[in-house]
């Protein structure tokens, strides 16, 4: 069922090249009882050259317009609510795609968190938020719960903001926070044909074929969605950049408008508010999406930038900085600990220094961070390059050339910083190759227009064969679908595997709750062992343990030195440490028991077997007890009770405490007493230090 979703959209597109028959039958009525004016209007007088090469592209224009496929379209869908009624059964169909995605459609529906990959990642920053909005109307906190303690949801969730206040806002009606979060993704998913037919409405709100090039745009863009990177960032957790390239698309269609029309109030202003104020909360990045475009159009058509313009665009502005002050101002105060470029180092996910990039990212056998099974993919992407291009020169040499000139700047600055971007380090860090997604989707507004014009029988020359291209395009993408959703391995799950299980139920009953556990995380480098979920991710929330290592392999936080993943122990492979060392790192960071799956990790382990002692073996992972004693403080005494934004110590003893939890700024004691920063081992982030603490105190971070 799900393989027929999208391409029942291609059915009508895919035929339009009819039989020899009606083609001929209707090019011979027509040019019949045109013949005779057209040579009583020659015998009038000589045409000059340009009239004459316009009268050919009119006949040909005519012969066109009446093959019977164009002329059908354009009768049928070249009128508003049967364009809106067509863009609605798209929309239907992708939601219905969608929803079978879900290994169960109930499970869409429940309170149990989607596991796969990043959505785990999610869960903790979302289960994070909770918290700290619940008990200090906080949008960031205290996080003890990994790397020995970190300012949490600070630079680690920028891509999710949206999704998660709008879950935590709305679970104060019905409903829980993890079951809004995931209707909300969706539902921002299935958003997509609706958001390009609107772009597209606003982008040809003056042209004749706004209304073929908006449920054009809206095919397309849905297609899209399910043959390239959008259908697979799905996959893997990354929602944030796909819905905000969709929606970016429609932001720059409102200014457009605002610019074009140059009134002091209509609907596109408040339109082009709401997405403002949504924009940055779905991706920072989206600035460099929306920016181009924009000065593109200034500086094509200057006159635009009149005292109206200027309101919209600094109102905007003003009211998308003021509504989100509240966590950029926390994400600007902890820039310093960002290493997002460390990780790009690490493991070089969207980023390519090949300078062939471009050449084999549309005509090479692989590609680049995909796991689409063959070349395929690549030829609805194609289409998209030749008809947008096609599209785009038409506009520029049109009536509408500001609008073709935005468009081509657009495509252009997204083209050299997805294929180029990755030779600068500083948008290396950015994770270029994800702007293709924009980049795309820019061009199927150009190819909206392409198609429109050629249903509309506007010209001849090549245009004749757009048809046959889409159709080569569609019957690529049918292919890609089978072979991508066939298989049933990339649809999402919210129930662990028993063996995933098991380890979870370990951790929770015969760990010591004292400690913390050293737990060994894997990702792409070692091949997801726990079942493509980053599983420290959920282990917190649910047993209540403290680890080092997760909440994933690599994560974009200088903090993550306390950290454990695929035979690397703090930042240095695991077989270099001495005897001495190791015991140091697990004394200083409390740790209780172990677990592991890598090689080198468990042979490291077996080299001391006093110190460990194999609990259970559940396939590759090993479960491990260290024999050693346990204590949350590297000097003085005293008992610790730990939560999201709470450290609560009592039955302190000693002048001066030095605990095993890593200071962070605006953290504050209640009742009051002196905190200072104190550096222990190689750690770059120092530890808690308290002189004449009292008896018992209470530790959280404030703004």
């Amino acid at each position: 069922m799900l393989l027929s979703i999208p391409y029942v959209l291609t059915i009508s597109f895919s035929v339009l090249p009819l039989s020899k028959h009606f083609r001929r039958l209707g090019a011979n009525i027509i040019l019949t009882s045109l013949d005779q004016p057209i040579t009583m209007q020659f015998a009038a007088r000589k045409p000059t050259r340009r009239r004459s090469r316009n009268l050919s592209e009119a006949a040909g224009a005519v012969q066109n317009n009446n093959v019977g496929g164009p002329s059908f379209l354009r009768a049928w869908f070249n009128h508003p609510r049967r364009a809106i009624t067509a863009t609605g059964v798209i929309f239907t169909l992708h939601l219905l795609g969608l929803l079978l995605l879900c290994q169960s459609i109930g499970s869409l529906f429940d309170a149990n968190p989607l596991i796969d990959q990043d959505w785990g990642l999610h869960f903790h920053h979302l289960k994070s938020l909770e918290a700290f909005w619940a008990q200090d109307q906080m949008f960031s906190g205290y996080n003890p719960y990994f790397m020995a303690g970190y300012p949490s949801n600070t630079i680690q969730d920028l891509s999710i903001k949206f999704f998660e206040f709008a879950a935590v806002g709305l679970s104060n009606l019905t409903l829980s926070t993890v079951q809004w979060f995931k209707l909300i993704a969706f539902l921002s998913m299935a958003s997509v044909p609706f958001v390009l037919y609107c772009a597209a409405r606003n982008f040809f709100y003056a042209d004749d074929s706004r209304i073929l090039s908006a449920l054009s745009a809206a095919f397309l863009g849905t297609i899209y969605w399910w043959n390239s990177l959008p259908r697979e960032m799905f996959f893997y957790g990354m929602i944030g950049f796909p819905v905000a390239s969709y929606l970016s698309i429609w932001g720059v269609s409102l200014f457009y408008r605002i610019a074009s029309e140059g009134r002091a109030i209509s609907p596109a202003h408040f339109g082009w508010l709401i997405f403002a104020l949504v924009v940055l909360p779905l991706h920072v990045q989206s600035i460099l999406i929306l920016v181009p475009p924009m000065i593109a159009l200034m500086v094509a058509q200057p006159k635009l930038l009149q005292r109206n313009l200027l309101l919209a665009i600094l109102g905007a502005a003003a009211a998308s900085l003021l509504v989100n002050s509240p966590w950029l101002l926390s994400a600007i105060a902890h820039r310093g600990d960002d290493v997002s470029q460390t990780i790009v180092d690490q493991l070089p996910l969207f980023a390519s220094t090949d300078p062939l990039t471009f050449l084999i990212d549309y005509l090479g056998a692989k590609g680049y961070w995909t796991f689409r099974p063959s070349f395929v993919e690549k030829g609805f992407r194609l289409a998209l390059l030749i008809l947008g291009v096609l599209g785009t020169r038409k506009l520029i040499q049109s009536e509408q050339r500001a609008l073709g000139i935005m468009l081509a700047w657009a495509f252009a600055v997204l083209f050299l910083v997805t294929h180029f971007g990755a030779f600068i380090p500083s948008v290396q860090a950015w994770q270029p190759l994800r702007f293709k997604v924009p980049y795309d989707l820019f061009l199927s507004i150009g190819a909206a227009y392409a198609i429109s014009h050629w249903v509309s029988g506007r010209s001849g020359g090549f245009w004749r064969f757009v048809p046959w291209l889409l159709s080569i395009a569609l019957c690529a993408f049918a292919v890609n679908l089978i072979q991508t959703e066939l298989t049933g391995k990339f649809q999402l799950r919210t129930q662990p595997i028993p063996e995933i299980a098991a380890v979870i139920d370990w951790i929770e009953r015969d760990t010591p709750a004292q400690a913390r556990v050293l737990f060994e995380e894997s990702g792409d480098e070692s091949g997801f062992v726990y079942d493509g979920m980053y599983l420290s991710s959920f282990i917190p929330h649910r047993t209540g343990r403290q680890l080092i290592g997760g909440p994933i392999n690599l994560y974009n936080d200088r903090h993550h030195f306390a950290e454990f993943h695929s035979g690397r122990l703090f930042k240095r492979d695991i077989a270099a440490f001495s005897d001495e060392e190791l015991r140091n790192y697990l004394h200083l960071y409390n740790i209780g028991a172990v677990v592991a799956f890598y090689p080198a990790s468990l042979k490291r382990f077996q080299s001391m077997p006093g110190l460990f002692t194999l609990a259970r073996r559940i396939g590759p992972v090993h479960l491990l007890k260290v024999n050693q004693t346990l204590s949350w403080f590297a000097e003085g005494e005293g008992k610790v009770k730990a939560s999201l934004n709470r450290l609560e110590l009592s039955e302190i003893k000693g002048n001066t405490i030095v605990l095993k939890y890593h200071w962070t700024a605006g953290l504050k004691s209640e009742p009051a007493a002196k905190i200072e920063p104190i550096k222990l081992a190689d750690d770059p982030i120092p530890f808690i230090k308290i002189n004449d603490p009292p008896a018992s105190l209470v530790l959280r971070a404030e703004p």
